[in-house]
């Protein structure tokens, strides 16, 4: 066995599972045709940012290579020197490797100031999935491909009870509740920040949006707010529920054998989502830097597009969403890519965003739990962001 090995700090998502798992032989494949082995360790989402942070900081570091949540956490990292820039050691590519073969798009957010850091895994971004026969005997006809947050609400409201089903599932854990709740902000023509970086959530738009959210609450399971994605999964699977919105990057693994009445889910966009690519980046502090790019290059290869895109259901590649059989195993890759290409809209790079954004989703969980309104919530969050760095 080698004695040269890079480890990577993988988050927990169903996403990520590929690699480790066998069936795919991703890590095996590897570790087959190469002199390096692998130590790929996969960390709970809610334990996964302390994890990652304490190993920044470390002066011997655990991984060379850490998953980044994309331009959610890039400008944060790249100014406290957490990652290194990848363009140096862009000639240990091979040469069919096909860079401009990743979405546009998406290769822009693997960038900050002119400099790569990143390379792709998957993408997350907002996609409605919903109960067809339902909501075609309901409401006499099907949503359209691109929704607004308002035609969900009044979908949601005529459905709930048809069936004994709850009209949606809301993926409000705390640890989710933020990304979850953002299409509710931007329907109502604001966003959480300004281009500045300057908070632009308190105000009565912002309010409106969140009473909103908070109003769903009862056409949804009465443990809603602990749902993460395993529980999201659980009630479209088990056709608890008549809509959803969950991440790109979990359609494959919902939309699988252990559906129930699969050819009976149907998919949307929202027209203002938001979406994040999932990235792989280098530890500064890593010593196996050429090491680790040359597995990253695998790791995010054409054929390993594939195996992600089949799995998760988010792929980053061109000739993934091309490809006639990807495209027959998975139905949902022309709304997908509508999603990450025309609708979903980026946050502003944050600095200090690890912060400032557990704050949000600190207060926004106690304006859906009822121990603040939406007004003190919001006002509160603003208050504290705006404390930051003083």
């Amino acid at each position: 066995m080698s004695s040269r090995k890079v480890r990577v700090l993988a988050v927990g998502d169903p996403a990520v599972e590929v690699y480790a798992d066998k069936n795919y032989k991703i890590l095996n494949g590897w570790k087959k045709d190469n002199d390096i082995d692998i130590d790929f360790n996969i960390v709970p989402w809610e334990s996964y940012y302390d994890t990652m942070m304490e190993d920044f900081k470390s002066q011997k570091p655990n991984y060379d290579i850490v998953m980044v949540a994309g331009h959610f956490w890039l400008r944060d990292f790249v100014e406290n020197k957490f990652i290194s820039p990848i363009d140096e050691y862009v000639n240990l590519f091979p040469k069919d490797y096909d860079y401009e073969d990743i979405l546009p798009i998406i290769r822009e957010e693997m960038k900050l100031d002119g400099h790569q850091y990143l390379l792709p895994s998957f993408c997350d971004g907002h996609m409605v999935l919903y109960r067809k026969s339902i909501v075609k005997e309901v409401l006499g006809h099907l949503p359209k491909e691109c929704i607004t947050i308002d035609e969900l609400i009044q979908m949601v409201e005529k459905v709930d009870g048809f069936q004994g089903l709850r009209g949606i599932a809301l993926k409000a854990h705390v640890s989710e509740i933020l990304t979850d709740f953002l299409p509710y902000l931007r329907n109502e023509g604001i966003d959480l920040f300004h281009e500045d970086c300057t908070p632009s959530f308190y105000n009565d738009k912002g309010i409106k949006a969140l009473n909103k959210y908070i109003a769903l609450r009862k056409y949804a399971p009465a443990d809603t707010n602990e749902f993460g994605n395993a529980e999201i999964k659980y009630q479209i699977q088990h056709k608890k529920v008549v809509f959803a919105i969950t991440w790109g990057g979990q359609l494959g693994v919902v939309l699988n054998e252990q559906c129930k009445e699969l050819e009976d889910i149907g998919f949307a966009t929202l027209d203002k989502p938001w979406n994040v690519t999932w990235s792989f980046a280098l530890n500064n502090n890593s010593k196996n830097k050429e090491e680790a790019i040359r597995f990253l290059a695998y790791l995010t290869s054409k054929d390993i597009d594939k195996l992600v895109g089949s799995y998760a259901g988010s792929p980053v590649r061109k000739s993934t969403y091309l490809d006639e059989r990807e495209r027959s195993k998975c139905p949902w890759y022309d709304a997908h890519l509508e999603m990450v290409e025309k609708y979903a809209k980026p946050l502003p790079s944050l600095k200090g965003s690890g912060e400032i954004l557990g704050i949000l989703y600190e207060y926004i969980s106690k304006a859906f739990n009822h121990e603040l309104s939406a007004e003190e919530a919001l006002k509160t969050a603003h208050e504290k962001i705006m404390q930051c760095g003083r």
